[in-house]
């Protein structure tokens, strides 16, 4: 997943694009060369935060490279070197303003099914399927393991969340709880522990974006 600052730059390119453009850009985007691949059926006829949000859970990372390199085959060099420019300065501001501001807290009743309430700064993979995770995760015990190892658990909550008598309020405790307070660093320990012990229930989730 990329940062935020990452996510909101692409968020503001895609969103001025004359639509003629932006459709050239999904066409452009899912082209067979492309890599990591995208699909032709991933970006037709969807919308600009549908298909921001197929490029950064596709590319992670590499998104805003994606989205240079598109815009400029599109033709779009202008916004091309507004996003690069973006992106550097909102890195910078970031890294300035580090410790002395916090990150708006996700509503405690989101069930993943509804993001239309989320900025495109807030989406993280484990927000976008929260349901999804808390009803189909069954290998519960390593993952609590992991979480614990790498400190998103205390001791104490490890013990309450063992307590728990079924995988999804196990699943639901750490959503409520530990994962709410700890924010993005605590999901993505989370994601790397499901990586782990749920493969192929989080490549389904990725594919279906």
């Amino acid at each position: 997943m990329p940062p935020k600052n990452a996510r909101v730059a692409i968020w503001n390119a895609l969103k001025n694009l004359e639509e003629s453009n932006f459709r050239d850009f999904c066409d452009e985007l899912a082209k067979p060369e492309g890599k990591p691949r995208i699909w032709p059926s991933d970006v037709e006829k969807k919308s600009r935060t549908e298909v921001l949000k197929v490029l950064v859970s596709r590319c992670s990372s590499g998104a805003v490279d994606r989205a240079i390199t598109t815009l400029r085959d599109i033709g779009c060099n202008g916004e091309a070197d507004e996003l690069g420019e973006m992106d550097l300065h909102s890195a910078s501001r970031s890294k300035s303003e580090a410790g002395l501001t916090m990150r708006p807290s996700l509503n405690a009743t989101h069930t993943g099914t509804n993001r239309s309430s989320l900025s495109p700064a807030e989406w993280h993979f484990v927000d976008w399927n929260r349901h999804e995770l808390i009803y189909r995760v069954s290998n519960v015990a390593p993952i609590l393991d992991h979480l614990r190892k790498e400190k998103v658990l205390k001791d104490e909550q490890y013990d309450e969340a063992m307590t728990k008598s079924t995988t999804q309020d196990k699943m639901r405790f750490l959503f409520s709880g530990p994962l709410k307070s700890a924010g993005d660093r605590a999901k993505d320990v989370l994601l790397s522990a499901l990586k782990e012990y749920e493969r192929y229930l989080i490549m389904e989730l990725e594919i279906k974006g």
